[in-house]
């Protein structure tokens, strides 16, 4: 019984790992799609937010530090409300 819940909890950390892999939100074309999407915002204090986090985003992806890219980019989705 204990050996099938450790395999289970392997099991869905795995999952968990593979569909967040999959989701690489720190890439030119995300980049540009949020550039974008920003550009579109009506509301300036949100927008200002956003492109703030965005910012920082682009500059983390710049030096290679993928998981403050992470970070700032879902930080950057909050703001636009995503």
């Amino acid at each position: 019984m204990r050996k099938m819940s450790l395999a289970a909890a392997f099991v869905a950390a795995l999952a968990l790992t593979a569909a967040h892999a999959a989701e690489d939100l720190c890439t030119e074309a995300h980049m540009k799609q949020m550039d974008e999407m920003v550009a579109k915002m009506t509301d300036a204090t949100q927008k200002k937010e956003a492109m703030m986090h965005l910012d920082m985003s682009k500059a983390e992806m710049k030096k290679g530090d993928k998981a403050a890219c992470m970070k700032h980019m879902e930080d950057a989705h909050k703001a636009m409300g995503m």
